[in-house]
Formats: structure tokens, sequence, C-alpha cells
């Protein structure tokens, strides 16, 4: 097993933009000087470090290297080149993550849950569901935000039940009820309306839409614009939506 030198592993972090460079001293006997590079924050840096100093590099084929690192949990892949007798480059890709999962994870855009502490998702949007539905909800995540995407809109939060009825809030708060079946079409339709009404003026009003009508969609507005409703009601009439 290939040891730090006499002291302890002695790095030096030179950060250019979101770039994250190290160089490790480890036994000169071995190998004299391993790099590391990647997009990674300085706690990211200390846990490869950490790793790769239980690691015995020297004899190591760099195929092991690389499964050893990519079993990080917050690390996608890495690629590792040997310069002997010299050094060893080191190449970090961390997971690039889209979203939260269930309020303790992460999920990638592949539908691979990620616990970690590891990560930092930011303004990520949440997305719910049970057990096993991770892949299907982020495919569904991915086909709905795109035709939000093309108005203007963006999901904030996906949910799916146990029972298999999904729903979502946009980014402007707006809570849309989904159902079990035809996602595609009554998120049409759910769109359909939000012109009408942006066109009107009222979207800033609209708390939650029902789509799970076969042929229409229920608007309810916050409750101080309940006038609102009956205006709308009367304006669209006896018309499908």
């Amino acid at each position: 097993m290939i040891r730090p030198s006499t002291g302890s592993v002695s790095a030096m972090l030179l950060v250019v933009g979101v770039l994250a460079f190290a160089t490790v001293s480890i036994d000169r006997s071995n190998v004299e000087r391993m790099s590391i590079v990647g997009n990674f924050d300085e706690r990211q840096l200390e846990s490869i470090k950490a790793l790769l100093t239980e690691v015995d590099i020297a004899s190591s084929e760099v195929e092991q290297i690389k499964q050893t690192l990519s079993e990080l949990d917050w690390v996608h892949h890495a690629n590792v080149r040997k310069n002997w007798p010299q050094a060893i480059e080191v190449e970090v890709f961390p997971e690039s993550v889209i979203a939260y999962w269930n309020d303790n994870g992460f999920i990638n855009r592949e539908g691979r849950v990620l616990y970690t502490e590891m990560l930092v998702g930011g303004g990520l949007p949440h997305l719910y569901g049970p057990g096993g539905s991770a892949l299907d909800v982020m495919e569904q995540f991915q086909q709905l935000s795109q035709m939000l995407n093309n108005h203007g809109h963006e999901i904030k939060v996906l949910t799916v039940t146990e029972r298999g009825s999904w729903s979502l809030e946009t980014e402007s708060g707006v809570q849309v009820l989904l159902g079990k079946d035809d996602l595609k079409a009554r998120m049409r339709r759910f769109l359909t309306v939000s012109v009408r009404l942006a066109e009107r003026g009222d979207a800033g009003f609209v708390e939650r839409m029902d789509a799970r009508y076969i042929n229409g969609v229920a608007v309810h507005f916050e409750k101080n614009n309940q006038i609102k409703l009956a205006e709308f009601n009367k304006s669209v009439g006896e018309r499908s939506l």
C-alpha cells in the first residue's frame, strides 16, 4: 500500500473559475507526482485525496483506479493516465444532477438517485415518487418540461403517488393536477387555458388547475379573487378546452 510521504499529503489547490487542480506528493520510490483536475470544490478534492492515499497506486491498473474513483457517491466517472515513471494524471467528472429526489437525494438525467452530502443542488426542481419510480419520473419530467418550456414555464415540483396519479407545480406557483392517463393531452389543455388566462391578464390569480377532465380544465382562483372564476366561466361558456 502506498502511503503519503513523511509529514502528510501535501496539496496545492489552484482555482480558476470552477476548475480545481491539485498536486499530491506520494512515495517518490514509486510515483513522484499525481495531478488531480476536475470541476469540483475543496471538500470533493479532499475526498479524492483521502481515497487515493488508501490505494496501491503504483501497482494498480488504470481501470482499477478509475473504478475506485467511480465508487465515490458524487463521481460520475474518472479518467486516469500513467506517465511512468514519474507521474499519474487523474481527471474526475462529478455527477451532474438536475433535480432533488424525495427531499433526501438527488437525481441525474439517467434517473439514477444519489444520496450524498458532497453535492449542492441550489435552486433545482423537486421530484417525488415511490420506490422504484425514479426513472419513470425523470422521463416524465423531461417530456413535460419540454412542453412547458416551449410556453415559457418551468416545473418547480413534479409528483407521482403510489397509485400513479401525477401532479406538478410551476415556477409561478400554479398547481396542475394531471391524473393517471393521457398526460400530454392534459398538459396541452392546461397550456391552452394558460394562454387564454394570460391574454385576459388573469394568469397571476390562478391557484390550481385540474386537467383530469376528458374535455376541459377546471380553474381555481385564489380565494380573494373568486370573481375571476365567475368571469372566466362566463367568457368560456359551454366550449370545451
